[in-house]
């Protein structure tokens, strides 16, 4: 039999040599900070998701659809004015193009501007 003293020795001991909780895997890292008006990367980007800071991307392209049609071109995340804002570049049917900005974090419409160099 274990005498209740050798037992918590040996509990103690055992936890002792236990290692100390895991650092979560799925956590994404902190946001870097940004100060540039550049396109992000997908990497960036995802983190941003995986945070919650920013919408997934189908889901700002319902708000995309909603106000403008026309084929994608182009499209980044950047960060403006300390705010993330996903812009896109679309050739209209009639073959206008446009530059739509939408925030990133709320998906609210900020502007939608006609490229008249054409």
């Amino acid at each position: 039999m274990i005498r209740p003293a050798r037992l918590l020795f040996c509990l103690a001991c055992a936890a002792a040599a236990l290692p100390g909780p895991a650092p979560a895997q799925d956590a994404p890292p902190p946001m870097p900070p940004v100060e540039f008006e550049d396109g992000l990367d997908a990497g960036f980007a995802r983190a941003a998701v995986l945070r919650g800071e920013i919408l997934p991307l189908d889901q700002v392209l319902k708000v995309l659809r909603e106000h403008v049609a026309g084929e994608l071109i182009e499209m980044q995340l950047e960060m403006e004015d300390g705010v993330l804002i996903y812009e896109f570049d679309l050739v209209s049917p009639e073959g206008r193009l446009f530059e739509v900005e939408i925030d990133a974090a709320t998906g609210r419409l900020l502007q939608i501007e006609e490229d008249e160099d054409d």
